[in-house]
């Protein structure tokens, strides 16, 4: 069944369905920090131009709404429109460039709000004479007004999880504005307003959970290396950059781990490559089940694989290595213990101006482990450290 949608929802290419996917449909908890900057990109230049068009169908409604509406009511109307099109206009210059999700759900939930603050205060001047009788086109756009809402959904990347919240804010929305109605309105036209809304909040974030699944299958494509499952060279620089970037703003501790398998070569020569594919397979499972959710394992080439562990020092990225080295990276063709050279370098404690500074340090450290005599590691140690010592 999930495999059925799956396929449904990500399109003829895409790649075999597994647990990780599923998670990543509904959840974002375990989202790649790739997946992230794409998602948030996507999110945050459809916000600008979808709030930009908002604002001007805001203003544009004030000619609709004069040819229907006289006194007070058309007054309040006015106010409510130039409000929300000054509100969304803000949203749109207050958007600035950013990769982070956590901006991707700040400007959703402005949009959102400001669109169900004027509908809360707009449906209950207008609903009394929809619900009577729908006989102009203001009152019918009024009384569709939470729909085209519920639409936008539709337009964004979202999990099963995000939608659902979104779906739930409008349909709050709706309530409040159905609950603001003079007592003498028949509730149950507005009571009918709901249940459709719910059928089209699902057939919307159905629209929305395949923009994602596409996503994911397109960008696991892209930078998933087929064989290890590891994020490939290319995929991985852009990683490295964006948490190296992150890790300076912030201060906080970034540990990279270059890791070289030792006599990989004899592998390949003594029993072909197919064993040699399967070895790094193996090893590349064993360095996954040691890393957390939020480190990257990156193939960077060959028999060579980069981690990297955010908010993560020196001591933590050791101990991390030695739980390595103790549970094993598996074992070669002829049933010997498969073992690595393994360097150590963290932000912190470096002289990195750069990401490549920082792989350059710990690509030093597992040469020195590689030619001390291999299955080993050596952690970048800072000259002011190195002279005390």
């Amino acid at each position: 069944m999930f495999g059925f949608l799956y396929s449904a929802l990500a399109g003829k290419h895409h790649t075999p369905l597994s647990d990780e996917k599923i998670a990543n449909l509904l959840s974002s908890q375990g989202h790649s920090p790739l997946l992230g900057r794409y998602r948030a990109t996507v999110i945050l230049s459809r916000i600008r131009i979808i709030a930009l068009v908002a604002a001007a169908l805001y203003i544009g409604g004030i000619a609709i709404d004069r040819t229907a509406f006289d006194g007070d009511h058309f007054e309040l109307l006015v106010i409510f429109r130039a409000t929300g099109a000054l509100l969304l206009i803000a949203l749109v210059f207050a958007i600035r460039k950013s990769e982070s999700m956590a901006s991707a759900y700040r400007a959703i939930a402005l949009f959102f709000s400001i669109n169900l603050v004027f509908q809360a205060l707009s449906q209950p001047l207008i609903l009394p004479q929809y619900i009577a009788s729908i006989d102009s086109l203001p009152t019918a756009g009024y009384a569709l007004f939470p729909f085209l809402i519920i639409c936008c959904l539709a337009i964004f990347p979202l999990t099963a999880k995000e939608g659902f919240m979104a779906a739930l804010l409008c349909f709050l929305g709706e309530l409040i504005a159905i609950s603001l109605m003079p007592n003498q309105v028949n509730p149950a036209p507005g009571l009918g307003v709901l249940a459709s809304l719910i059928i089209a909040s699902a057939i919307c974030s159905f629209s929305a959970i395949s923009q994602l699944a596409y996503m994911v299958s397109l960008i696991e494509q892209a930078s998933v290396d087929v064989l290890t499952h590891c994020f490939s060279r290319n995929s991985g620089e852009e990683i490295l950059e964006v948490q190296f970037r992150i890790a300076r703003r912030q201060k906080t501790p970034l540990s990279v781990i270059f890791m070289d398998l030792d006599d990989f070569k004899e592998v390949n020569d003594h029993h072909g490559h197919d064993a040699g594919d399967r070895v790094l397979s193996a090893a590349s499972a064993a360095l996954r089940r040691n890393l957390r959710d939020s480190d990257i394992l990156i193939r960077w080439g060959g028999e060579e694989f980069l981690m990297l562990l955010p908010h993560t020092d020196a001591k933590g990225a050791t101990n991390a290595i030695r739980r390595m080295r103790t549970n094993g990276l598996g074992t070669r063709p002829d049933g010997r213990k498969l073992t690595a050279s393994i360097g150590i370098a963290e932000l912190q404690e470096s002289e990195a101006e750069t990401w490549m500074d920082l792989v350059d340090l710990a690509d030093e450290q597992m040469y020195c482990a590689k030619t001390s005599g291999k299955n080993d590691y050596s952690v970048y140690q800072p000259r002011k450290k190195m002279a005390l010592a």
